[in-house]
Order: structure tokens, then sequence, then C-alpha cells
């Protein structure tokens, strides 16, 4: 006779933690650190600018027809769509390049610097923080607008193709990425060593770094590509090697070890970068690494116990520099997630943390805003006031702490509802 086994009142709770551990607050995710990470080289697909598990879930809830996820997904593929027609951007699509000639080398001009009015050949430039000069965007010897297009083309594509299941949009991905980090005639040279020059001072600076957003988007996108018959093993082999030869002269460079050491906006996207390539290449210790160091070098130092970021507020620009760097802390704690590092919850005894910085700057991007600079501060905003570039960092917020507050903040800004970081970091509930 088979015996009747009585669940214990533990043994009940143990299987109603088990129910509901995918709601749970993230810390008790980040406990797992050993497992986080040994299962992530079998995690599909390999992207890293979604959040962990987020993306065969969106798969499945484009292919139910989830009414929250048709306009992001409808508005990813009409992007796609054009991208088809686009011809591959790449580096030596420029004209020339002032210092080496060698059109390889990425090149671009600081774009807040400006001719000396009082000298007739213009040098040294001046700088002027916050207002553009266009020279600086001249496509004829500057490869600004080229390093943002191929991490736009690449990503749009590969996102397309692993939602859509679409060949068309993986051979064109894929052809980007040959052109730009592969073929040899075309390649980009591996390093920055030329981004943000001053004409009459200097033929590149280590702040020029901040400009590698578009390749490392590029890069960590090509992981969406796996399975395609249009991207090959040789091909990842290949950009793996530019992947590593890039972040070593990241890292190691003069550059890499002055940028890594700046308190603002530029030390936080460096570490952004950092851990994306780190963990494209499976370098897991290293992306743990450099995720542990942003409590004490990144949030303990650039935000202060009321919330305030005084390096971002400083500038001309300040509400967007304020959002640029909150939202470049609030991926690095996305990024966490995958490696076992809790930066949501980490707060200096004073109480400086990435919650209090949001809660500085909700009342300015909440349902009525105050408008921006308040009244009775001094700072500067040249540019229009847009509260709703803080959209992706309330999004990813309001999963991070599972705060419905934020997630309403998210929903007032009605264009977001097209954006495809809906579809990388979409809401708990579709």
């Amino acid at each position: 006779m088979m015996n009747t086994i009585i669940p214990s009142r533990f043994s009940l709770l143990a299987i109603l933690f088990l129910m509901l551990s995918p709601f749970i607050l993230p810390q008790a995710v980040f406990a797992q650190d050993e497992l986080a990470t040994t299962s992530i080289g079998k995690e599909s697909p390999r992207f890293f600018g979604a959040r962990r598990g987020a993306l065969p879930d969106v798969k499945q809830g484009i292919a139910r027809g989830e009414t929250s996820l048709m306009p992001a997904y409808e508005a990813l593929l009409r992007v796609a769509d054009e991208a088809l027609g686009i011809k591959p951007p790449t580096v030596t699509d420029k004209k020339q390049h002032p210092v080496t000639g060698n059109l390889n080398d990425y090149y671009t001009q600081a774009p807040y610097l400006w001719p000396d009015p009082s000298k007739s050949d213009g040098l040294p430039y001046l700088p002027k923080d916050g207002i553009i000069n266009p020279e600086s965007r001249n496509p004829d010897f500057a490869d600004y607008s080229r390093g943002h297009e191929i991490g736009r083309l690449v990503e749009s594509l590969a996102l397309a193709y692993y939602l859509s299941g679409k060949e068309s949009y993986a051979a064109h991905a894929a052809r980007c990425l040959r052109v730009w980090f592969i073929d040899s005639a075309t390649r980009m040279n591996p390093h920055l060593k030329y981004a943000q020059a001053v004409p009459g001072r200097n033929q590149g600076r280590y702040i020029g770094m901040i400009e590698a957003g578009g390749v490392v988007k590029a890069v960590d996108a090509a992981g969406l590509l796996d399975g395609s018959r249009h991207w090959s093993e040789d091909d990842r082999a290949t950009l793996e090697i530019w992947i590593s030869e890039f972040l070593d002269w990241f890292m190691n460079s003069d550059y890499g070890r002055e940028e890594i050491q700046m308190r603002q906006n530029h030390g936080t996207m460096f570490d952004v970068r950092v851990v994306r390539m780190a963990l494209a290449l499976g370098k897991h210790d290293l992306a743990r690494e450099r995720l542990e160091s942003v409590k004490e070098n990144r949030i303990a130092r650039q935000i202060e116990p009321d919330g305030a970021q005084p390096m971002e507020l400083r500038r001309t620009k300040s509400f967007n520099y304020s959002e640029m760097n909150l939202t470049g802390l609030a991926e690095l704690a996305t990024l966490g997630e995958w490696v076992g590092v809790d930066l949501w919850t980490y707060e200096t005894a004073d109480g400086r943390s990435i919650r209090r910085a949001l809660e500085f700057l909700r009342p300015y991007v909440e349902e009525v805003p105050e408008g921006w600079p308040p009244r009775v501060w001094h700072y500067k905003q040249v540019v229009p006031f847009l509260p709703e570039i803080l959209a992706p960092a309330f999004r990813m917020a309001s999963i991070g702490y599972q705060d419905e507050e934020y997630e309403a903040i998210v929903s007032q800004f009605p264009s977001f509802r097209e954006s495809s970081f809906q579809l990388k970091h979409p809401k708990r509930s579709f």
C-alpha cells in the first residue's frame, strides 16, 4: 500500500517560493551568482543589450500577438526593411584622414570646439560647451555618423531576424559586420586614437572613447545571428578577434587608463562598453570585476545623498547629461543581472544610490513636469527639455525595483510604445 505524503508547512512554503521565484525581488536572483555565470554560455540569444531572458519571452509573445509588443515589433520591421536598402557603412567612406591618411583609422573632431574668430586660421579651436560645431559632423573626414549608423543598422537587422526568422535581415546584418569589422579593405582598425581631435591642439583625445557606443552595439548584436546560414562560425571567430583587440586597447592604452578614471558620464559609459564586450567574449570574471567597481567608483562618487549628479548638472545641457549618466548606471545594473552583481540595491552609508538619482529627476518627468531647470537653480539647458529621454532608465528601474510607479512614468510617453527598447526590456506583464 502506497504511503500518503502530507507536505509539511516548510515544504509548502518551499513549493510556493519556487512558483513565485521569477517574480520576487532581484536580490534573490543575485544570490545565485555562480549558477548565473556558468549558464550564460548556454543561453540563446547571446545578446547583452537586452535584459537577461527577455527576448525568448518576447518572441513567444509576438507569436501570440501580444498587443503591448506589436507596435514596437511592427516599427522594428519597418526600420529593418528600410535598412535592407542601405549600403553598409565603413570608415573608408571618408575622403581623407586628417592625421594618418589611413582611411581605416576611425577619426572624428571634437563637437563642442569652434574656430577662434580672432585668428586668421581659427587655431587653436575654442570650447563652446553643448553647442555642436557642424564641421565635426562632416562625413568627408569625420566618421561620427557612420559609427552610430553601424550600431543602429546591425542591431535593428539582427533583432528583426531573431524575432521574425527572416533570413534577409540576417544576410544584410552579416554583410554590415563583415564590411566594418572583417574585410581588410574596409575594416575599422581596432582603436579610437583619433577620436574627438581638436584642430590646433591634438590629433585625438581619450574622451573620444565615448564614441565607442555604435561599434559595441554592433558587435554585441552579432550574437543575435547565431544559427543563421548567413553568419558562419568563421565569421564569429574573426569578429571575436577584432573585439578582443579593441577591448585590449580600450582597457590598456594610455587613453583607456585616463578614461577609466573619469568621475562622470565618461567613466560610466566606459564601464558599459567594457562589460558588454567582456560578456560578448565570455569573459565573465572581467565583467563581474568591472560591475563590482561601479559601486564605489561610479555610484558613490557621482551621486550626492540627495540624488543629484553634480558633474552632469554643471554642464550646459544639465538635464541631458544627467539622463545620459543615469541611463548608463541603469544599464550597468541590468547587465549586473547576467553575472550576479546587484547594483540596484547598492547604497552608501549616506544614501547615494541609483534609486536616489532616479527620485531626484522624477519630478521633472512625471505627468505634469515642473520644467527644467527649476527656477531656484543656476543650471543650464541650452537645448529643448525632453523628459521622454528618461523613459528607458525608468523602464529598466521599473523592472529592477518592481516599481509600478516607475512604469506609470514610462506609460505617459506614447512614442515609447514603438521603441525597440520595449522588445529588449519589456515590462514583466504582457
